[in-house]
């Protein structure tokens, strides 16, 4: 297996919008009824499966942002945060600027986790097949993961072990660029091609690619080791921790894999199975 060394892929990049401010001074927002936090209100409440516009929490996933080369249209800060933003800032110029006041975050954000960097971006387009084909790495596929906190979770690993994507099948996800997925991949979603996809797809791209698929399940005889011994890329499947892998797919695969656990213990959380699946054939491609 050959790792990829590099979770960048191309983003396409849309002409200038008109919600910028050019560089000026920040402006101060202090109600929610000011048309900045109007904005902010409306793409939280999206429901688009293709959004056009997506928010992006705290400096480190803004950061990754924008070194994936995601247009960024505003960035807000608290007052106690107005260094943060403007070092964020001064690597997009062209993105208003605002400075908002606690209490409207913290209604805005009302019941959920508050930040004190916000950013708006445009979202990038979506990621195609060609994408997940192009890259050298594993496919890493999951079926019925829900948890956006896992999925998150697995796309950084995925990121960092060098797979070429990550599919979603029956992830109850209407984007990828979910603001929990943001938050929980610390920004890797915008810079690892991550397909919302339903088995039929999936089965048409395996076949197409000639990508075998090997499923991570624990009742499987052949020991996680023994994954890292094939050179050639592949599929590796994870089921929900609740239910496992669909039929469907289980029924695709070639070949089955469990991890070696203490009597007692029958399973582990999804995103850490990953990382051991995708850390070995990392280490047998060494």
């Amino acid at each position: 297996m050959i790792a990829s060394e590099s979770c960048r892929v191309p983003i396409a990049h849309v002409g200038h919008h008109a919600y910028t401010d050019g560089g000026a001074a920040p402006v101060v927002v202090d109600n929610v009824r000011h048309p900045a936090a109007r904005r902010l209100t409306d793409v939280l409440r999206s429901r688009a499966a293709r959004p056009r516009t997506v928010l992006v929490e705290d400096e480190e996933n803004i950061a990754q942002a924008i070194r994936a080369g995601v247009q960024m249209l505003a960035v807000y800060s608290t007052p106690a945060t107005e260094i943060v933003a403007a070092r964020l800032h001064a690597q997009v110029p062209s993105a208003a600027r605002f400075i908002i006041d606690d209490d409207v975050v913290r209604s805005l954000l009302a019941g959920d986790k508050t930040t004190s960097v916000l950013a708006l971006a445009r979202a990038p387009r979506p990621a195609s097949w060609r994408d997940v084909a192009a890259g050298p790495g594993d496919l890493l596929v999951l079926d019925g993961v829900r948890i956006a906190g896992n999925i998150g979770a697995m796309i950084r690993t995925a990121c960092a072990f060098g797979a070429s994507g990550v599919v979603l099948v029956d992830s109850g996800l209407r984007t990828v660029y979910d603001r929990r997925v943001i938050r929980a991949s610390r920004g890797l979603v915008f810079t690892l091609p991550v397909i919302l996809a339903d088995r039929a797809e999936l089965e048409r791209f395996l076949r197409s690619a000639g990508l075998p698929l090997v499923v991570m399940t624990a009742s499987a005889d052949a020991p996680l080791q023994e994954i890292g011994s094939t050179p050639d890329r592949l599929a590796i499947l994870m089921g929900s921790e609740r239910s496992g892998a669909s039929r469907e797919l289980d029924a695709l695969a070639s070949r089955r894999y469990a991890v070696p656990m203490t009597t007692g213990v029958d399973s582990l959380n999804v995103s850490v199975a990953a990382g051991l699946a995708l850390y070995e054939r990392r280490r047998g491609s060494g």
